[in-house]
């Protein structure tokens, strides 16, 4: 595990976003527009490092998977946000996604912030089995209809 290098992560982690999103919302469709979008944020985030945990695990050199923290406040006061977590497919099942939440985890109690939120969809089976073998309990709902 180590820090985010955009000279050699950049472009793994930006591929990985249509499938993070197809994970999570499968009617969801990729477009230029979304990777553009994705693309500014992740620079965005490498220039607020104190905000933003960007984190890499590789294989011999080969990034194969990431976890990305953003500090956050609401009305409750602070928190750290695992806004992502992401493996390559070929690397998922293999427990690796508990060291990515451990370092995510890390990240937050270096910021002197002792909550973590995450948020999944119900559809992300394997996800949802992790976050809860990680200690996640369910906070809120999030309900909807079709009309």
């Amino acid at each position: 595990m180590r820090p985010y290098r955009a000279q050699s992560d950049y472009r793994m982690v930006l591929d990985a976003q249509c499938d993070l999103y197809q994970l999570n919302f499968p009617r969801f469709v990729c477009t230029a527009a979304f990777v553009a979008e994705q693309g500014q944020r992740l620079r965005q985030a490498q220039r607020r490092p104190f905000e933003n945990g960007l984190f890499v695990l590789d294989d011999g050199g080969r990034a194969i998977g990431f976890v990305w923290v953003v500090m956050r406040m609401d009305l409750q006061g602070p928190f750290g946000s695992v806004d992502q977590v992401y493996l390559l497919p070929s690397y998922r099942g293999r427990g690796l996604g508990k060291l990515l939440m451990e370092r995510a985890h890390e990240f937050i109690r270096s910021q002197g912030v002792s909550v973590a939120r995450l948020y999944v969809t119900a559809e992300n089976g394997r996800a949802v089995a992790l976050y809860e073998r990680e200690g996640y309990q369910m906070t809120r709902y999030e309900m909807e209809r079709m009309i």
